[in-house]
Formats: structure tokens, sequence, C-alpha cells
């Protein structure tokens, strides 16, 4: 791992930030006050991370995770010919190394894009989770399952749209997602993304992502500043991107109420006969 509280990233402290896993997890379920103190246990120790920080190096132990509060992170894998390819782009909100939760060791690097703040904590916490609640269970693989989603939707757009789609379509999946944890206007979307960085995510060269990025904006669809994307024609863009956001939908349709209906029969198999309670209160 390396990431460390001792060197990098800065010794925990009362960061002031919102815990944001009760908020992020109940997009998919209701849960009720202890589901929602069990997820913010997860969060009690903020800590400052800088951009471009590692987080972990590929081969290294699965031991930590982190809940992104605030800032963007990646996860990457190196290929044989030296070229980077971006994996999982993580927002506030995200648990960073959920994927390979799993593994005994990351098979991914992973860093800050911009500096932010992670909560560290043990990886088995989350089986502890899943032990305590199936809300929370379920909540966990909505959120791996919208992820992995949102891998196989940008392996499609790579392999079938050119560059200049490609952008405009990352640009609205971006916006969407920011949107479903705080608000965001498309007059000025969060963006810090270089267009190096661009490259690394789409698989398209620097020079070929500034071109677009040019031609977008003389044809005055979008603009791309250094930290934010301004959309100047939300029309035409969702045109160019031929945007389908149900990818990333949190609707859950029967499965809630499902479980809903599994919780009122546990609670009901948990309370003692009538007849018992008459006794009790007589």
């Amino acid at each position: 791992m390396l990431l460390h509280a001792s060197a990098g990233m800065a010794d925990a402290v009362d960061m002031g930030s919102v815990n944001r896993l009760p908020a992020s997890m109940g997009r998919y379920l209701d849960l009720d006050d202890e589901e929602q103190r069990l997820l913010a246990r997860l969060e009690h120790r903020a800590a400052a991370a800088a951009k471009g920080e590692w987080l972990w190096a590929s081969g290294d132990r699965v031991e930590d995770l982190f809940v992104l509060q605030d800032g963007w992170a990646c996860t990457f894998r190196d290929t044989c010919d030296g070229e980077r390819q971006i994996i999982e782009l993580l927002l506030p909100g995200d648990i960073v190394g959920l994927r390979e939760l799993t593994f005994p060791r990351h098979i991914s690097e992973a860093r800050m894009i911009t500096a932010g703040t992670l909560c560290r904590f043990p990886h088995h916490e989350i089986v502890d989770l899943i032990g305590a609640s199936t809300s929370l269970a379920i909540a966990l693989f909505a959120a791996t399952s919208r992820q992995e989603a949102l891998l196989a939707e940008r392996m499609m757009v790579r392999l079938h749209r050119p560059a200049r789609s490609q952008i405009c379509h990352l640009v609205l999946e971006t916006l969407m997602r920011l949107g479903k944890v705080s608000r965001v206007v498309p007059e000025c979307i969060p963006f810090p993304l270089s267009q190096q960085l661009l490259g690394q995510i789409l698989g398209q060269s620097s020079v070929h992502i500034n071109r677009t990025l040019m031609a977008l904006e003389r044809d005055g669809v979008l603009k791309k500043h250094r930290d934010h994307v301004v959309i100047r024609d939300t029309r035409r863009l969702r045109k160019e991107a031929d945007f389908d956001g149900g990818y990333l939908d949190d609707r859950m349709d029967g499965l809630a109420e499902r479980l809903a209906m599994l919780k009122r029969a546990s609670a009901q198999a948990a309370r003692p006969p009538l007849s018992d309670r008459i006794v009790q209160h007589s």
C-alpha cells in the first residue's frame, strides 16, 4: 500500500465533511437509522489527500478501502507497451476499491486526480455490513453493478463512436453522476480532467483530444476549461452523444418492495404472541 497517514495522506482530522455514504447508498433503498449509522461509521476518520497521491499499486495486498468524500480519483492499468488506460473515474460518494474487494491483491493502481478528502477503512468492514443488514448488502451490490454497467457502456462507446461523440457522452455521464450527490448546472460542470487524462479514459491521443475539443468549442457545443466544462448547447450535445442514461438509473423495480415485505415479516416473527403480550401487561 503506497498511501500512509505518516507520509502523503494527512493525519486523520475532523474535516467538517458531510457523510457521503448514507446518501449515496440511500439512492437505491430506504435505509433505517441503524443502517445509516453503520454506513456513517466508515467515514468517522476523514483525512486530506493531495492531487496525484497514490492509493495503491498493482500487486499490493487488498487491505483498506476508501470512501471518497471530496475530490476525484481513478483506477488504471498500464499496458505492455507503456500506454495507460483509466478504468474507473471515481467521484464523491464512491467507495474506492470496492470492485477489487474479493481479490487478495490489487490488479489495478489508484491515485487521486484532484486534491480531496478520503476516509480509509479496513476492507473486512464491508463483510460486517453485509452480515448486519440485507438492505446494505443489496445497496452495495447495486453500487457495484452500476459501476460495471458504466464500464460496459464506456467500452461500447469507445468501440463504436468517434472521439467527438465519446467526449460528449462522457460530459453528459459526468453531469448525471455529479447531479446525484450535489447540485450541478450545465453552465459550470466540474471537470478537472486534462487532455492527457481524457485520452487515457477514451483511448485517444492528447493531440486528437485537443483537436476534438477545439472543434466542439468552435461549433458552439461546449467549452472545456482547466477544471470545468461549460455546455453551450444541451440539445445538440445530447444528440451528438446519443446519450441514454438508463445504465445509471438508481431504481430497482420490485426488489425494494420485496425487501420491505421481508422486513415486515421478520419484525412480526420477532414479536411475542398476542397471548403472551396480554399476560405481560396484565
